[in-house]
């Protein structure tokens, strides 16, 4: 669009002015702009500054100038609709309303011939610009002018926006509010005198350093003396961020929006009613009689019509634009307008002009609604239409005119569609080809079109690129049409006579283009650049055509460009173009030759100009290829092809073989699929010329094969004493047999490619290689290879070396072949035959099978963290002679971390012997690897062995390990050939044990410090070394220690160590208990516990923070089946909060012997108020019918700051073999909070308060060292624990002693049988015989139980689980398995018989009746199946189910060899995984049920077993489903 005044087709959008920042310095040529323009100023300076400056870019980024012609959010709109800014500084004029009025003419009177003015009416002022004023540029037939445009696309705003300087001086601020009162006011006034509704808008800027003041009040007060609302005077405050700046600015515009609106639909209104009124407006003066004519009225609508579109536009109603705009368009075409005009007129091309305007807004509004079709078939009727009216009323449409026309018309819808952002032509997220986001090359029809209809591909909306190509073939059209203008019609106006200048003005069409002596000037005068114009157009073309990857329209587009440039000389250009798409031509492999020799010969034309040698050889190449037609008159001699050029270097040219046309290409054949290391390998090379017939003959230098694997590389040099060993009866094919030596001088390729394939030097072969056009030879080669893998032939290297250049081509030899062709001969005949091999290039090298032997004797099953590993390696010689072998080892793991291995030294080997490990990422598996440094073993003699150990420390992490051995040798009879052995094996490591924790308070006895006396006290200095004196608790920590290892291990000592103590306090650890016991054996799943008390002090007494300590258990242990090799493991035990700051209460129970047969109870409850605050606490002990007490009920107690009071009770209870449940409340009455008491020594605390145990013994101690219950996590407030989660059952917390035969522990005292307060007094398990009076048979006492079970609401579900599991043992007759369950689940039974009733371990009673806990002596059998088959006998189903039962839970006798152990990893948890044995004729039913009873899951909880992302089937066990052993199934738990 750059041929059209800029304001004619620039888009509308709202303009604003900033009047008081920096000027902009435009300068709007309008007539009478500074003789009658009204002229607004004012004397405050502009808001200068960075804060000035800011404000103005911040504007500049929200302006929509450069937008996109659309309805979606873009550049500057923010929200709003965009905005076009011109900031003016402190004057502004807007243009005039009217012109000036015309002056009297005087004339001379008949008497006197002296000057008499004439009296006239008042004349009628217009517009400057209106076609009714003299002087304008429409007057006095004019139907627009861009003036108007530009009237209010940059002098008329919508809104002036006003900015000011504010100050924060108290000293200036009123003089300074006063003087901004006047100025607003002042320009208030100026612009009502003007007569124009622009929107008037404040900014007050504030640049002031001072602290924060409140403006409020100010601004209010310049609001109300400038009758100004919150939407017209804005403030902007001081050190706004850029992100604050934006949104201001984004206020302010959303504020002005509205009202610009609202101007614009008042001008339409006005424009409206002038277009309307049924009568023209007289002009301020009659046009000059005989000379032109006023407008017709059809003239009037259309520049009304175009006025309302304009406005509409501005205020973006594209819609209400386009119909005006239509509107405008057809009277100006289709009515008398056209028709009035001459076409010697320049009336006439005013008229084009501003048809043409009004078809790009029509084109616009199209576009912006996405009317794609329509768009195009508005352009074309555009074209018609234009084409129809030059035709009859100009000068035609075969002119040079036209055709320039049309280019730009063309040109004009590419811009426009890049100006509007057509989503479909999107490119901005484009990547690559292969991408899903590639936009379309051509729009849609819209819905207002039927799917139906069949539209031509010209009405489809393409994209910019088909557009601007359509241009340049326009603009080669209008090139051609100047071309034939005669010689005296391009000669200068100056030089040619008056009837040659008017034969010039009727013949030749000029709108928008040059006169015919510039178009196509003579020669020695300046002319159109049509190169220039035609290589910009084009290379537009060609950027659209890329992005769409439409390469081969790119490769059109560039040979176009080229040939503009080779046209104009400019011969390096032209180069530019071409060699970047020559090699790369689409064409080339789609077989379009024509069109890639047209491309050939122009870059050889530009070479051979430029003197670029290089290319020129490559070309010459391409030329010889009988794929291009040949050229009558030119003589292909390759060798030559650089005669007469000047070249300063010898050319060293390099091509691949798919960049140009074949002139040779090469073939390579395996004789197999596979070979074997040590034994010949057999292969040929065909090589085949395609030159053309009349070429001369081809004698290249050397051929290179390289490989890829480990196969050396071939060179065949040129040698013409060789003769073929066959020749086929066409004397076109000869077979070479080709003798391979090993070439110690090999060319600088051949060194090349020996270095990439790590051989020394590549073989050698002679053999004549001289190639006439259509001739074939076929090379027979032989090689031994040394090292097995697979084996690819890669590339043929065919050199040239002349003395003018060197080249080089490379052939790929492993294009897909449908079959090889293998030649043979039959004495001196030549056949080919089908070796069926598909992909014959390629070829399996086989090694020499090992006979070394590796084995591991002492590898374990498992290894455990923090263990040192050593690994014992034993390698045979079973080869037939001596081998010279090295060992490598590599420690293959999933962490970046991996452990340090060593070779374990030798008796004769000192440790600076030892070789350390190299740590690497394997790039194939992306692990890393630990690689043991490669060690020598020197000469093996056969049937001999040697050992070698490698060891390694465990990491203190889970981790799994590949373990890879790697004997690498060779015979002594073949060195070359080295063969290996490699055995891997998977490692796994895993933590032997977790731990539990639980923490209770204890009573520290030290004295308190007195508040009386704090004085007294010693107050921790400032120095480090001051003791502490602060307060000081005891506290004891209960670890519970379970064995998830797969084997027993000695257990030799547990120790608990302080890691970090926070928060200003000093901790240690004052004993422990159940750690005397030295050697303790675990087996695998058995749990014991320690009890460790420590003691917290506070290193200030002023101190009352929470003291946090973090604490680490250390297990001392080692392996009972290996030699003895102690490990020591850390546990991690979660954080523990220590308070200090807040009153206490702590409960301690012990026995004494009373005289009635119940004991006598010692409570008491020691507070404490370690807190500043003098405290008032009211106690309560509330009555129980379980106990008598004695001690004061109700009692209220004061307690000074840094004390604590002991309150004492005895209590008598009434029952024996229960828990009592003493409640004392003890509230702080200043505070109103109530205290919950803590179990100390002797009492235990759950969800119903403190509870002390009676079972009648007072000397026994309590279990644990008295806590609260090692299995209720919140005994305490303070407690943390960590669960044991690979088995669910509880297991004795300290397990019995047991003796070694290897390794025996020394006897322990054994411990008195007691019952401790906390525990409750237990039987061993008995059965309960009975007989009833009912009679009951089998199915009718298992229903019972069934619902019995089922319908059970109190106590623990956990616990009636057990049970029902206990009877169904005990009706089994599995006693001991009954009791081992019952003491898991610390379910007492105090006399041994169910019958009786049993607690749980927080003293709950369950009772059970009867015929739940066993059957009776009279059970009635039930009656034999009268039909059918036989039933079984009751003894053998009954049999049957008891062992299938016993094999369920886990009971059943397995042997070692018919046992497996499957570890299974559950999908509600995290870990660990759960390990179970069984049986392999099993089926996967016992596995479901064992991982339910291991992992604790509900009877309601399904699982299913899934292997290698397959369900297993329950009915058939896990080996006959393909499950290895060794690996983990998945466990799908469903709730």
């Amino acid at each position: 669009m750059d041929g059209y005044p800029v304001h004619y087709v620039s888009h509308n959008i709202p303009f604003v002015i900033l009047f008081g920042l920096e000027s902009d310095n435009v300068e709007i040529d309008y007539p009478l702009l500074q003789e009658k323009g009204i002229y607004i100023s004012s004397d405050l300076p502009n808001v200068g500054g960075q804060a000035g400056r800011d404000l103005l870019d911040t504007f500049r980024d929200f302006d929509a100038r450069d937008a996109a012609w659309n309805n979606r959010p873009g550049k500057g709109k923010m929200g709003t609709m965009g905005f076009t800014y011109r900031s003016v500084g402190r004057a502004l004029t807007l243009p005039p309303h009217k012109a000036k009025s015309p002056s009297r003419s005087p004339t001379l009177s008949a008497e006197d011939e002296g000057p008499v003015w004439r009296s006239s009416l008042t004349p009628v002022l217009h517009s400057p610009i209106s076609p009714l004023t003299p002087g304008s540029p429409t007057f006095a037939d004019g139907i627009m002018t861009s003036l108007w445009f530009a009237k209010h696309q940059a002098l008329l705003p919508s809104t002036i926006i006003s900015f000011f300087n504010f100050t924060l001086d108290p000293n200036s601020s009123i003089l300074h509010d006063n003087k901004l009162k006047s100025e607003i006011n002042a320009m208030k006034s100026a612009l009502a005198s003007s007569a124009y509704k622009i929107r008037f808008v404040v900014v007050l800027v504030c640049q002031d350093n001072e602290p924060d003041i409140d403006t409020t009040e100010r601004v209010a007060n310049i609001r109300r003396a400038t009758a100004l609302d919150s939407k017209s005077l804005f403030y902007q405050d001081q050190g706004l961020s850029s992100v604050e700046r934006r949104a201001f600015v984004g206020t302010v515009l959303a504020s002005i929006q509205p009202s610009c609106i609202e101007y614009y639909r008042g001008l339409s209104k006005h424009a409206r009613r002038k277009r309307n009124r049924g009568s023209i407006p007289p002009p301020t003066a009659p046009p000059v009689s005989g000379t032109s004519k006023t407008l017709s009225s059809q003239s009037w609508t259309v520049r009304y019509e175009t006025k309302l579109g304009c406005f509409a536009e501005f205020r973006q109603e594209m819609d209400t634009a386009g119909r005006s705009y239509e509107a405008a368009y057809e009277l100006l075409l289709d009515g008398e307008v056209f028709e009035s005009i001459s076409s010697w007129s320049p009336r006439f091309d005013e008229a084009r002009l501003l048809a043409d305007a009004l078809a790009i807004r029509i084109l616009r509004c199209l576009l912006w609604a996405g009317q794609t079709t329509s768009s195009v078939q508005s352009w074309s009727n555009h074209r018609i239409r234009m084409q129809d009216l030059v035709n009859r009323r100009g000068k035609g449409s075969g002119t040079y005119g036209w055709m320039a026309w049309e280019a730009r018309w063309s040109a004009v819808m590419a811009e426009l569609i890049e100006r509007v952002d057509v989503p479909i032509f999107h490119t901005s997220s484009l990547v690559d080809v292969q991408s899903a986001d590639i936009p379309d090359i051509y729009a849609i029809p819209e819905k207002a079109f039927a799917s139906e209809e069949r539209l031509p591909p010209w009405d489809l909306l393409h994209h910019e690129g088909y557009w601007f190509t359509r241009a340049a073939n326009c603009t080669r059209a209008r090139r051609k049409l100047a071309t034939v203008m005669p010689k005296e019609d391009r000669s200068l106006l100056g030089q040619s006579l008056a009837s040659q200048i008017a034969s010039q003005s009727h013949l030749y069409d000029t709108y928008l283009c040059p006169e015919p002596h510039y178009e196509y000037a003579l020669p020695g005068n300046k002319t159109f650049d049509y190169t220039e114009l035609l290589a910009s157009t084009l290379v537009k073309s060609v950027d659209h055509f890329s992005m769409r990857h439409q390469n081969r329209a790119v490769e059109r587009g560039e040979l176009a460009i080229a040939g503009e440039l080779m046209r104009a000389g400019r011969w390096n250009d032209a180069m530019d173009r071409l060699k970047p798409i020559w090699q790369k031509l689409s064409w080339r492999h789609e077989g379009w030759w024509q069109l890639v020799e047209e491309v050939s010969w122009a870059i050889r034309a530009c070479a051979r100009n430029i003197g670029e040698g290089s290319t020129l050889v490559a070309v010459e190449w391409e030329l010889m290829s009988d794929s291009l037609s040949q050229r009558k008159d030119w003589q292909y001699n390759f060798p030559k092809c650089l005669d007469g050029l000047d070249i300063e270097e010898k050319p060293e040219v390099v091509v691949d073989f798919g960049a140009v046309a074949p002139t040779l290409s090469a073939t390579f054949v395996f004789g197999s699929r596979e070979a074997r290391v040590g034994e010949i390998l057999v292969f040929q090379l065909s090589v085949s010329s395609h030159a053309h017939k009349s070429s001369s003959p081809i004698e290249l230098s050397e051929i290179i094969i390289t490989f890829e694997g480990d196969l050396k590389s071939i060179v065949i040099e040129h040698n013409s004493s060789e003769s073929p060993i066959a020749t086929s009866l066409g004397k076109t094919t000869y077979l070479y047999n080709a003798g391979l030596q090993e070439n110690m001088e090999s060319s600088v390729l051949a060194s090349a490619a020996s270095m990439a394939t790590k051989t020394p030097y590549p073989l050698k072969a002679p053999a004549d290689l001289s190639f006439a056009p259509g001739i074939t030879k076929i090379f027979m080669l032989e090689t031994v290879p040394r090292n097995a893998g697979p084996v690819k032939a890669s590339q043929a290297t065919i050199s040239i070396r002349e003395e003018l250049f060197d080249f080089d081509l490379a052939v790929p030899l492993h294009e897909p072949i449908t079959l090889g062709e293998w030649w043979s001969t039959d004495g001196q005949k030549l056949s080919k035959k089908k070796i069926g091999i598909e992909h014959a290039w390629i070829i399996e090298i086989l090694p020499k099978p090992p006979k070394i032997q590796i084995e591991l004797s002492n590898l374990q099953k498992a290894y455990y963290t923090d263990e040192q590993v050593e690994i014992q390696i034993i390698i045979s010689n079973n080869e037939e002679e001596y081998a010279n072998v090295s060992l490598d080892v590599k420690l293959i793991g999933t962490r970046y971390e991996i452990p340090d291995l060593k070779w374990t030294l030798g008796p004769d080997e000192s440790d600076d012997q030892q070789k350390g490990s190299a740590s690497f990422v394997d790039p194939i598996i992306s692990e890393p690897i630990k690689c043991l440094i490669s060690r020598t073993l020197g000469r093996l003699a056969p049937s001999t062995s040697q050992s070698q150990s490698t060891s390694f420390r465990a990491l203190s992490e889970n981790s799994e390990y590949v373990l890879e051995i790697k004997a690498l040798y060779h015979l002594e009879s073949d060195p070359d050939t080295p063969i290996s052995k490699i055995v891997t094996k998977d490692l796994v490591v895993i933590a032997p044990f977790e731990a539990s924790c639980d923490t209770f308070p204890r009573i520290n006895t030290k004295p308190w410090p007195s508040y009386f006396h704090i004085d007294d006290v010693d107050i921790k200095s400032s120095s480090a070394a001051a003791e502490p004196n602060g307060l000081e608790q005891n506290w004891s920590l209960l670890a519970r220690i379970a064995s998830f290892a797969l084997e027993r291990l000695v257990i030799e000592d547990v120790s608990l160590e302080i890691a970090t103590v926070r928060h200003a306090a000093r901790c240690r650890v004052l004993k422990s208990q159940g750690t005397e016991r030295q050697a303790v054996q675990l087996e695998p799943n058995e749990v014991i516990s320690r009890t460790f008390l420590f003691e917290v002090q506070k290193l200030s007494i002023e101190d009352r923070r929470s003291s946090t300590l973090g604490l680490r258990l250390y297990i001392t242990w080692r392996r009972d089946s290996l030699p003895p090799q102690s490990a020591r493991t850390s546990l991690n035990i979660p954080s523990i909060t220590i308070p200090f700051g807040e009153p206490r209460v702590l409960a301690t129970a012990h026995f004494s012997v009373s005289p009635i047969p119940f004991p006598l109870v010692h409570l008491s409850y020691t507070l404490e108020n370690p807190s500043a605050h003098l405290l008032t606490f009211s106690i309560t002990m509330e009555a129980s019918e379980d106990f008598a007490f004695n001690g004061p009920k109700a009692v209220n107690i004061q307690l000074v700051p840094l004390s604590r009071h002991v309150i004492r009770y005895n209590l008598l209870p009434t029952h024996k073999g229960v828990w009592i449940w003493p409640v004392l409340k003890v509230q702080d009455v200043g505070f109103g909070k109530i205290l919950k008491v803590g179990a100390g020594e002797g009492c235990k605390a759950d969800k119903k308060g403190l509870g002390v145990g009676i079972w009648g013994c007072c000397s026994s101690r309590p279990r644990g060292e008295g806590q609260s219950s090692p299995y209720a996590p919140n005994a305490h407030g303070d407690s943390s624990s960590r669960a044991i989660t690979s088995a669910t059952t509880p297991v004795p917390e300290i397990s019995s002693p047991r003796a070694s035969s290897n390794h025996p522990i020394t006897p322990q005292p054994s411990r008195v049988p007691a019952v401790g307060l906390t525990e409750q007094f237990n039987q061993p398990l008995r059965p309960h015989v009975w007989k009833s009076k009912r009679k009951w048979t089998r199915q009718e006492i298992d229903r019972e139980r069934e619902e019995f079970f089922d319908t059970r609401v109190t106590g623990r579900p956990e616990v009636w689980g057990a049970l029902k599991i206990v009877v169904g043992l005990l009706g089994e007759g599995e006693i001991d398995t009954a009791q081992g369950i019952l003491d898991a689940a610390n379910i007492t039974v105090p006399t041994g018989d169910l019958i009786n009733g049993v607690y749980d371990e927080v003293g709950n009673f369950y009772q059970l009746p009867e015929h739940m806990i066993s059957d009776p002596e009279n059970l009635v059998p039930e009656e034999k199946t009268p039909t059918g088959d036989a039933p079984l006998e009751a003894d053998e189903t009954d049999e049957d189910e008891a062992e299938r039962r016993r094999e369920e839970k886990g009971k059943a006798v397995l042997k070692s060899e018919e046992s497996i152990r499957v570890k299974a990893r559950l999908s509600d948890r995290g870990g660990p995984d759960t390990v179970i044995d069984m049986a392999k004729d099993q089926n996967v039913r016992v596995l479901i049920r064992r991982i339910q009873d291991e992992a604790g899951i509900p009877g309601k909880g399904k699982i299913r077993i899934a292997y290698l992302g397959k369900i297993l089937k329950e009915t058939e066990p896990l080996l006959a489903q393909g499950w290895r052993e060794g690996h983990v199934v998945n466990a799908l738990v469903f709730q």
